[in-house]
């Protein structure tokens, strides 16, 4: 998305021809003692990759090199290596997934991944080398299978439709890794050593993390294509209690941007979103309780943090509109004054701020009152417009700003107003354009409309796992317009689950998430003894004593109500024995566990290239 005022666009055709990078799409692998040696499966192919597996020098060959012997693989493109504490490691995808087409390019979710080593044997590590290589290895494993990462060989999924329509000629004629929002890309550390070499561009590919739902449909005989895009950024990317708010740079946590996209025969649309955390230093670090207290960083810098930060999504977006949706008392009420406090002081004419109390408002599953807050948007709203270009490049009209939403994760209420949001405009361009007539809903169009609402409970639940560890809550609503008591229930279920991960995994997904990103490398001597290595500390087994007693306790009191004692004096004086041991084992719990949550150890950050 850009804010040009340049309307020289190309017609899908020219952009279409622009994007064709000619990357390989299904290669085969031949796995050699000395090399690796990649193959695009294609007839009188011309160029052939090779790594060395002892110096890593990547090569490309105008023959296929020998490859007599090799074990062979069939992948469908490189992501790109990490390097552990054993070496170097290959990561490619081995199978893939259609999405569906956007412009015409066919669109993949990665299915399955493999992890190649560059040595062969691990003969030169010692034991503890060994152990803590295996647990490196794992957290790369846990990245990669955390749903979802998309790609294409033909399209540029990392930025939006308008940005890649109206960007300058120079820009299209870069190879999709060159001109690539690097804010998007996730394996844009792994490809370190192949994008530093322009000759192996056709063989890598960027991709990117988030959701992506496309469908055709026909309403009223008119065929389109609707497709939501969710790109979630590397910067600050992390778990749902470990990472939040700003840092020195002017980046927030869980920020993700979201692409509506609407294909006609003749006309493509395209409606950006985007949320965030709350742009100041705050934190929320798990300690075992169910709710860790949200804390306004003492800090000199907020200011210019949230100024930057806003300065750099001005050379984006444009004009932008912060929508707060969280309380307006308690901790995060201090917390949401802070935000207004930094918007009147930042004084930026290109903002505009609405602070919604969604829980106050929507009380009692009062849904229906989020027509409040549309009713203060909706002006701005139609401001801000959205993107729209014809088959033959005659730009209609552009979007000149986004809605910036967030809540306190980012997730849940904040995916309940996007969804609002994105459905008028949808409803908008709908009847612009003759497919619906004018004052009539989607609700209107069954099929249409379930698919609607659970493309974006889904985008909901995509988010949600990948920040938090599950699902979204308030996703019945998504899906069908109102609040349930299964809804609930599931909610409750999601929070509880939230509430494990976050206290006992989520540390170890921090890391993983680190290494993937490159925040964190691994230097040549980690290992050697455990004093070198961070991951080598481990929770002392004696504060395990502290669950243990209290579940031992509860589970005696339990039993002690169904069991009757020779007199109910005696069955009584049990019971509070052991209820009183239940809530002494969790105080103490509470007040000295913090050493049994799962916390990240490798804060060790270094500076981005």
């Amino acid at each position: 998305m850009s804010t040009t005022t340049d309307t020289s666009v190309s017609s899908w055709i020219a952009a279409n021809n622009e994007q064709q990078q000619n990357i390989m799409d299904t290669f085969t692998l031949h796995i050699l003692s000395d090399f690796f040696v990649v193959q695009p499966n294609i007839r009188n192919a011309k160029e052939f990759l090779s790594i060395d597996r002892t110096s890593e020098d990547i090569r490309l060959h105008n023959t296929l090199p020998k490859v007599d012997g090799s074990e062979q693989r069939s992948i469908h493109g490189i992501i790109g290596t990490i390097h552990l504490i054993s070496g170097s490691y290959l990561i490619v995808i081995t199978s893939k997934i259609h999405i569906g087409n956007i412009n015409g390019h066919r669109i993949y979710k990665v299915g399955t991944t493999d992890v190649i080593p560059y040595v062969r044997s691990m003969s030169h590590l010692t034991e503890h080398q060994i152990k803590y290589n295996t647990k490196y290895l794992s957290m790369i494993e846990i990245v990669l299978h955390t749903e979802a990462f998309y790609f294409s060989y033909t399209y540029d999924l990392t930025h939006t439709f308008q940005r890649l329509q109206t960007s300058p000629s120079n820009f299209k004629s870069q190879s999709i890794i060159e001109r690539a929002d690097q804010r998007f890309v996730w394996n844009h550390y792994l490809l370190k050593g192949f994008s530093n070499n322009k000759i192996t561009a056709q063989f890598i590919l960027p991709i990117i993390h988030g959701f992506i739902a496309i469908n055709k449909l026909n309403i009223n005989g008119h065929s389109f294509t609707y497709g939501v895009i969710s790109r979630r950024s590397t910067h600050r990317a992390g778990t749902r209690l470990f990472i939040r708010g700003i840092n020195d740079d002017g980046q927030v946590a869980n920020y993700v941007e979201t692409e509506q996209i609407l294909q006609m025969d003749d006309v493509l649309c395209s409606y950006v979103q985007i949320r965030g955390s709350i742009p100041c230093y705050w934190s929320q670090l798990p300690n075992l309780r169910y709710k860790p207290k949200v804390i306004v960083l003492p800090s000199n810098n907020h200011m210019t943090a949230f100024r930057q930060h806003f300065e750099e999504q001005e050379s984006y977006y444009g004009k932008q509109f912060l929508i707060s949706l969280t309380n307006h008392h308690g901790a995060e009420g201090k917390l949401n004054s802070k935000y207004r406090e930094l918007y009147e002081g930042s004084e930026k004419v290109y903002l505009k701020f609405e602070d919604f109390d969604f829980h106050k408002e929507c009380a009692g599953m009062r849904y229906d009152r989020l027509t409040i807050l549309l009713a203060r948007t909706i002006a701005d709203q139609d401001d801000y417009g959205y993107f729209a270009v014809t088959k033959n490049g005659v730009l209609q009209c552009q979007q000149t700003g986004v809605f910036r939403t967030n809540c306190i994760d980012c997730l849940d209420r904040t995916n309940v107003v996007q969804n609002l949001f994105a459905k008028r405009i949808l409803e908008k361009q709908l009847q612009h354009y003759n497919i619906i007539k004018y004052g009539e809903k989607i609700d209107a169009y069954a099929e249409f409309s379930s698919l609607f609402k659970n493309i974006w409970a889904d985008n909901a639940d995509f988010i949600s796992i990948q920040y938090s560890g599950t699902g979204a809550l308030k996703t019945d609503f998504t899906r069908t317009g109102q609040r349930s008591t299964m809804g609930l229930l599931k909610d409750g279920y999601n929070s509880l689950m939230r509430y494990v991960f976050n206290n006992f995994y989520d540390g170890f997904r921090q890391d993983g998430i680190d290494l993937f990103l490159g925040n964190y490398r691994i230097s040549s001597n980690e290992g050697n003894t455990p004093e070198t290595c961070p991951i080598s500390k481990e929770t002392s087994k004696k504060l395990l004593a502290l669950p243990i007693t209290m579940f031992l306790a509860l589970s005696m009191c339990i039993v002690n109500l169904f069991i009757p004692a020779t007199s109910f004096g005696e069955q009584l004086t049990y019971i509070l024995f052991w209820g009183a041991a239940t809530i002494t084992a969790l105080v103490v719990t509470l007040f000295m566990g913090k050493g049994l949550v799962d916390t990240p150890k490798l804060y060790a950050k270094v500076k981005k290239d």
